[in-house]
């Protein structure tokens, strides 16, 4: 049904533990699409609604009656009421932030667990910071499987609540991500525990949401989809979830993707710039958008085939831009996401001022949801007035006009 092999040389690799990464390059599913195709009816499988049973099929799992679910449904694709109108396009974002835990990472997590549940592990351990934690975290509790985090020594235990919501087992490692990352492989491979993130099986997870997008939209291709690129994973996700809809022939052609990262976090992006296939990591990461600040993407090189293989775009924005389609979301659509998300609507206004979108059908992808990270807009706002019980001290504030004025620095921002 599926067999594993090395991304770079495409060669059939056979794990020797719950470890599913190559140590100099990343490992990649690869589906018997050939057989999946004798077990679908196509023509059922187009006029389905889009839900994740549908995608069972298409997904690296013996068993599907083991699949661990906290009953997904769809994500919203909701079309732009104001700003694509502004910016000329037909314009829909994708909704990843309504997913069980309130980001896109469930849909990797619900694999990676299940694929753990499987092959009979004895534990998850990851390494993580945000949403991977809480995603995990959350899904091996559903399927009762102990889960361990290892977290940089410092990270604030606020952004790590939902991991202990969900019993997962936080310790935190002196060092940096990286040095959590690499031990947390070390005690995956030593005590048979299932390696979780932006591993092979990861990607499986989170094609699903290429699939649904195809369906959402009735299997009419977009023109563009506009993901964040953190770890690299998701771009990567995209692609393959679109590719493989296309080989089996539902779909006729596969959209642009166009990857975006922050200034200051763009290791990917200036490989792009380059034509490089590999990716030079960024030393110092400096970026608001806390979800995408990442130095050297473990998925980079898929990213940027995703990207080459799309005819796409790689681009970045500052964090004032990336502030400011957050501000816009907000207010013009009635969507608060994090500032990893409104980066892909930052990206997209500063490619409209440069070049021709008229009448193309866009999709950005917000990738997870505002409260996940308020740090970047609490810290904007100004401190709200505080008054008396009485109704003319509100009156005063009304007429003069200070609630208008008390919005924060991007209210005059517009495209």
């Amino acid at each position: 049904m599926y067999h594993l092999v090395d991304f770079n040389t495409k060669e059939r690799v056979f794990p020797k533990s719950l470890v599913f990464t190559g140590k100099d390059s990343p490992w990649e599913v690869v589906m018997d699409l050939e057989s999946i195709r004798t077990k679908i009816h196509l023509d059922y499988f187009k006029e389905a609604p889009p839900c994740l049973a549908k995608y069972l099929p298409l997904l690296p799992l013996k068993d599907h009656t083991q699949f661990v679910s906290l009953r997904e449904s769809p994500t919203p694709l909701v079309k732009s009421k104001s700003l694509g109108k502004q910016l000329g396009v037909n314009l829909h974002f994708k909704m990843e932030s309504k997913n069980p835990t309130g980001s896109f990472k469930d849909r990797g997590s619900a694999v990676d667990v299940s694929v753990a549940k499987e092959m009979k592990a004895n534990g998850i351990v990851l390494a993580s910071t945000g949403n991977m934690a809480a995603s995990c975290s959350c899904y091996a509790a559903a399927a009762k499987i102990p889960c361990f985090v290892f977290v940089p020594e410092g990270v604030p235990m606020a952004k790590l609540a939902q991991v202990v919501a969900f019993g997962g087992k936080i310790v935190q490692v002196k060092g940096s991500y990286n040095d959590a990352a690499r031990l947390a492989e070390a005690i995956a491979e030593r005590m048979g525990f299932f390696l979780a993130g932006d591993y092979a099986f990861r990607v499986e997870g989170q094609k699903t949401a290429a699939f649904e997008l195809m369906d959402q939209l009735f299997l009419k291709e977009p023109d563009m989809v506009v993901v964040p690129i953190g770890c690299g994973t998701n771009i990567a996700a995209y692609a393959k979830g679109f590719n493989e809809y296309c080989q089996l022939g539902l779909t006729t052609k596969i959209p642009q993707l166009i990857g975006v990262q922050a200034e200051g976090a763009s290791a990917v992006v200036n490989s792009f710039k380059e034509g490089r296939s590999t990716v030079i990591p960024v030393e110092n990461v400096n970026t608001v958008a806390s979800a995408i600040a990442i130095g050297m993407p473990i998925d980079g090189i898929k990213a940027l085939d995703a990207v080459y293989s799309t005819n796409g775009q790689a681009v970045t924005v500052s964090d004032m831009e990336i502030l400011q389609a957050q501000y816009l979301l907000s207010t013009e659509e009635g969507l608060f996401v994090e500032g990893s998300s409104a980066a892909t609507f930052a990206a997209l206004i500063k490619m409209a001022s440069q070049q021709d979108l008229m009448g193309k059908k866009i999709v950005c992808i917000l990738t997870g949801d505002g409260l996940k990270d308020p740090s970047s807009i609490l810290k904007a706002v100004a401190e709200p007035p505080t008054i008396n019980p009485e109704e003319h001290e509100f009156l005063l504030l009304y007429e003069e006009n200070y609630l208008s004025r008390g919005k924060n620095e991007y209210a005059n921002q517009q495209i």
